[in-house]
């Protein structure tokens, strides 16, 4: 008599690989600290111009307006520092970091991206992400920097409740930042 099995099955399919492939080359500018120490961080990843400029938070809980287009990136640097180059030029800039990185990225609940960065000098940080593209008008009787500011409010409000949820995943302690150990490791 052929064997039955009971109508509830948990089924799994896999397929193995050796490991992820994501490396991020960064290289990091700045003239004098100017910039770092307004919060503004200007980075070429994988040859791609970014500025990530701080809207607020802390170290470990922070806000940033990222800026990908050069032309915005040239005109917040001009407007901190005076100078007024492009990228051609490095805007002004000279070259304080270089980093490669392996990461190691998922999405959870839809929207929450959690990345897992080892840098190649074997430090490693976790950051857990919420990005949305949002487009500002000036007409609601907010200014569009209030606006922003209200709207990461919020978005800091979710990834706090999104961590709290899911505290178990997460490693308790003070994180160091990819620049901050890269630093620490080079001084002399």
């Amino acid at each position: 008599m052929p064997r039955t099995f009971p109508a509830i099955s948990i089924l799994e399919v896999e397929r193995k690989f050796r490991s992820l492939a994501r490396i991020i080359h960064n290289e990091y500018f700045d003239r004098s600290s100017l910039l770092s120490l307004a919060g503004i961080w200007v980075r070429q990843r994988n040859g791609q111009w970014e500025a990530k400029v701080k809207k607020g938070g802390n170290f470990t809980n922070s806000r940033f307006e990222e800026l990908l287009d050069p032309r915005d990136i040239s005109k917040c640097i001009k407007d901190l520092t005076g100078i007024g180059y492009t990228e051609q030029e490095t805007f002004g800039l000279e070259r304080i970091a270089i980093l490669s990185t392996t990461r190691k990225a998922w999405v959870a609940d839809n929207e929450f991206r959690i990345v897992l960065d080892t840098i190649d000098f074997g430090h490693t940080v976790g950051e857990v992400k919420l990005q949305h593209q949002v487009n500002f008008e000036a007409t609601s009787g907010l200014s569009i920097e209030q606006q922003k500011q209200r709207s990461m409010q919020a978005m800091d409000d979710r990834v706090a409740k999104f961590m709290e949820r899911y505290a178990w995943a997460f490693c308790q302690g003070v994180p160091k930042g990819k620049l901050t150990a890269y630093f620490e490791r080079n001084a002399i």
